[in-house]
């Protein structure tokens, strides 16, 4: 009994230590993710006028307020120019939260995919220990 609560022991301890290590690894993938929503995006990017999340909807929020200001005042012209400019900044949010999105969804699936292995391997081991070994009489 000694050697099985030994090992047990030792599973319990290696299960704990992957999860720990899991955890540090979807806290580093998680800062990633942040960061694509608040840090501006590759210099290329910038150079077209395209930016983060947050600010590409503001500037689009505030286009799409100036073009409503211009239809009350008649200048369809300019208010479509507005628009065009929101719907250009729009899409840019649009590829962030794209490329933000997917990044978690495949992150989010290979943890699971990693985390049922685990049970399974841990659980087969589990189930093997619990067998009872067969005894050989040889006095027969």
């Amino acid at each position: 009994m000694g050697r099985l609560g030994c090992l047990l022991a030792l599973v319990i301890l290696l299960v704990v230590a992957w999860d720990q290590y899991r955890i540090e690894k979807m806290r580093k993938e998680i800062s990633n993710i942040s960061s694509k929503v608040h840090v501006q995006r590759s210099s290329g990017l910038r150079d077209r006028g395209e930016s983060d999340l947050v600010t590409s909807l503001a500037k689009a929020e505030g286009h799409t307020r100036r073009a409503k200001e211009l239809l009350k005042k008649g200048k369809t012209a300019q208010a479509q120019a507005e628009l065009d400019r929101a719907l250009q900044y729009l899409r840019s949010a649009n590829e962030v939260s794209t490329d933000i999105v997917g990044d978690t969804a495949k992150f989010l699936g290979q943890a699971r995919d990693r985390a049922i292995k685990v049970f399974q391997d841990t659980w087969r081991e589990i189930s093997e220990q619990a067998k009872p070994k067969k005894k050989i009489d040889v006095q027969k």
